[in-house]
């Protein structure tokens, strides 16, 4: 469910940020049609010009929104800038409000130096360019305060919204990678175990046959032979029906490099700290989830910086001790053994 909800609002966010962007111009517009010297033309001026650009801009935060760069972003940017800066003298002196979105385009679309600077160009223009328009001086300060916030929100909007995009994928990526270290851990657990047993059983069934097809008076050694080969498959039977139900647990060790992974690529440095003797191969549901519970809540608290993981074997199980910065979390890990195989 947790899952669910974050994933909805994923896909959610970059659509608000959108959203969001298409109604900042609406109050400009509004007052180009009603505030002091502007008029029905000024208000016509500013709704179509308004028209031209608003598709352009939305462009620009729906791709970065998903944290990918829009294609032709360059090109158009400056079709943006002319629209906008064309417009300036005819849509009344309230258009200079439209400099917002330019300025947020510019952030998203131009490379690093380039796009600071034109952000704080057209900032710093807001005010001159609407007193010259007839904006009374008192207004003006308003004017460019409500340039600098607007543009802000869109741009922290956008912002959250590629970062949500790019931990989703991150997880996304991590999941693979989880996948694919099991499958490999599984495969060579399989070649070293069961693939070394099929092969005697091979070899052993191919000297019983040599043995019935060659000669017909070792009865005695091809009834052992044959014996042991009944044993020797059974025995391998049992032991892959044992490791079957192995692999449909999950793995303490799989928990913990998944754990440390999630900590380090949301920026919290992460070791392990594991006894040289090893630990318990499985975990019960309730205490993987205490663990994951666990970092869920490092993941959500602000400033840390750094966490260790402790394993310590005991009698009963083993003992994970994790601390982040000055806090310490205690789990009692006990391995998972079903009924089943609590008697051999």
């Amino acid at each position: 469910m947790e899952f669910w909800r974050s994933d909805r609002v994923v896909r959610l966010a970059p659509a608000g940020a959108v959203a969001c962007s298409g109604l900042l111009p609406l109050p400009q517009v509004a007052l180009a049609f009603s505030y002091l010297d502007n008029d029905a033309r000024t208000g016509l001026w500013s709704l179509a010009a308004t028209a031209v650009y608003l598709p352009l801009h939305l462009r620009h935060v729906w791709y970065a929104a998903r944290a990918t760069r829009p294609p032709a972003g360059r090109w158009t940017f400056a079709a943006m800038a002319v629209i906008i800066l064309a417009a300036t003298p005819l849509a009344g002196n309230m258009w200079p409000r439209a400099y917002a979105s330019l300025a947020v385009s510019a952030v998203l679309v131009l490379p690093g130096p380039w796009s600071f600077v034109a952000y704080l160009s057209l900032m710093i223009a807001a005010a001159p360019a609407s007193l010259l328009l007839g904006l009374p001086w008192n207004a003006a300060p308003w004017l460019t305060l409500s340039v600098l916030c607007a543009s802000g929100a869109v741009l922290l909007l956008v912002w959250l919204s590629a970062v949500l995009v790019r931990l989703q994928s991150a997880r996304e990526v991590l999941a693979q990678r989880a996948v694919a270290q099991e499958r490999r851990r599984i495969d060579d657990d399989l070649r070293r175990t069961l693939g070394t047993a099929l092969e005697s059983l091979a070899a052993r069934g191919a000297r019983a046959a040599d043995l019935l097809t060659t000669s017909l008076d070792k009865r005695a050694e091809l009834e052992a032979e044959l014996s042991g080969l009944a044993d020797d498959s059974r025995r391998t039977l049992a032991e892959a029906r044992q490791r079957v139900r192995g692999y449909r647990r999950p793995s303490l060790r799989a928990e913990l490099d998944t754990a440390a992974t999630l900590l380090s690529a949301a920026g919290i440095e992460t070791r392990l700290q594991l006894p040289r003797t090893g630990i318990p191969d499985t975990i019960a549901p309730q205490l993987r989830a205490a663990l994951r519970a666990t970092v869920t809540r490092l993941l959500r608290t602000d400033g840390v910086s750094a966490c260790t993981i402790t394993a310590t074997v005991l009698t009963s199980g083993v003992r994970l001790e994790v601390r982040a910065d000055d806090t310490t979390e205690t789990i009692d890990v006990r391995p998972h053994i079903h009924a089943s195989e609590a008697h051999p």
